[in-house]
């Protein structure tokens, strides 16, 4: 599932929309004592009130909202031919006719929610069953050029998980009594601006269902929710852009060595940067990298050697691994690369590596020379230049 087709979906999540329709929305409260469900109830979202829709279209959206491998995670269902499998689960109660069959279907989701409960308050399960008509354009030989989008339904589920607050002791009026008192401590409020979880199935893959994949929301950015992901989706466990970057440089300096030269890691960015753009983002394709284009950029440059990337490849992910472009490339628009030291912090772009040296001066002190096309300018103030030999 790509930005666009996240987005195109992400938008119509609206009142006044005619692309979706939201149908039933199942409400579960779960204690954390105890894992006992305090109420359950079934409704037709067009039934409800204005103002309730409003806030769970909200809810709604948030759980679609963020950054990929940071955020939302699209996950692969592991292995399992049999009806308790999650992915059976979730196509049965997609593809069902009633309400009762989702109820049903959202129970046995529950149960294994309650053997991986891992959230420190009460909590409310929102599981909605929706339609989305989406445009996508299809161009061949059937189909004249600038004909009209072609429209499909995308059937789906979409599960919010909400915190219960509990307010704190407060003096409100009673305008009904017309008096001062103490609000109640068992007036809970379900938190619906800050989702701790949630997911959609299936995914969208070029304009077609994926029902292989589930699309993940993880309500804390550095922190992923194991427990959730395998214990209730049956998924494994994959790597936040972060760790994927990090990963990344730790196979490159196990292939390379603790030290490069910075036209050399210039290189580098640039020649993934190239493997990127030869992929076709419009078609849903996602730009990733694997051993074999590594070792052929090493190789061209002349640097590393194979049978380290071939080990290291080994012990940090496994040889058929895929690192996404967008999790361990540098923005090649900002500065996005930082040089730290104890004495300053630079930011550059990654054109800009073969413009700096470390060098040592004539009385053994480090130095970062960084070559200039003007003046250096702090607080309105251009720097002397001084002629002087390093």
């Amino acid at each position: 599932m790509n930005k666009k087709e996240l987005a195109g979906l992400r938008k119509e999540f609206k009142s006044d929309t005619f692309k979706l329709n939201i149908n039933e929305l199942y409400n579960v409260y779960l204690k954390k004592d105890n894992g006992v469900v305090v109420h359950q109830e079934l409704h037709y979202f067009e039934k409800l009130d204005e103002e309730m829709k409003e806030l769970y279209l909200k809810n709604f959206k948030k759980v679609l909202t963020g950054a990929f491998d940071t955020k939302l995670f699209e996950l692969e269902f592991q292995a399992a031919d049999n009806e308790n499998s999650t992915q059976s689960i979730l196509y049965n109660m997609n593809n069902s006719v009633d309400g009762e069959n989702l109820i049903e279907g959202a129970n046995k989701l529950i149960e294994k929610l309650i053997q991986s409960y891992n959230y420190d308050s009460d909590v409310v399960v929102t599981i909605i069953k929706a339609e989305y008509m989406m445009n996508f354009s299809k161009k061949g030989s059937e189909y004249d050029e600038g004909a009209d989008d072609v429209v499909q339904g995308f059937k789906f589920l979409l599960c919010s998980i909400n915190k219960i607050d509990i307010p704190k002791r407060a003096l409100r009026f009673d305008f009904k009594q017309m008096e001062f008192n103490i609000n109640s401590l068992n007036d809970t409020v379900i938190n619906l601006n800050a989702p701790v979880g949630g997911f959609m199935f299936p995914v969208i893959s070029c304009g077609e269902a994926n029902v292989n994949r589930v699309l993940f929301y993880n309500g804390k950015s550095k922190v992923l929710d194991g427990s959730f992901i395998e214990g209730v989706l049956n998924c494994s466990l994959k790597m936040d852009a972060v760790t994927e970057r990090e990963t990344f440089s730790t196979i490159l300096q196990n292939a390379i060595g603790d030290t490069i030269k910075p036209e050399m890691m210039q290189d580098i960015y640039e020649r993934i940067n190239e493997v990127a753009a030869t992929c076709d983002e419009e078609s849903g394709e996602v730009p990733v990298v694997n051993i074999e284009h590594v070792k052929g950029i090493l190789e061209d440059i002349g640097v590393g050697s194979t049978s380290e990337l071939e080990l290291a490849f080994e012990t940090h992910v496994g040889q058929k691994y895929d690192f996404k472009v967008q999790n361990i490339l540098p923005d090649f628009n900002s500065k996005s690369i930082k040089i730290t030291s104890d004495s300053a912090n630079i930011m550059l772009t990654p054109k800009d590596l073969s413009s700096i040296r470390q060098v040592k001066d004539k009385n053994g002190r480090k130095c970062l020379l960084i070559e200039l096309t003007e003046d250096v300018v702090i607080d309105g103030f251009k720097l002397e230049t001084i002629d002087e030999e390093i």
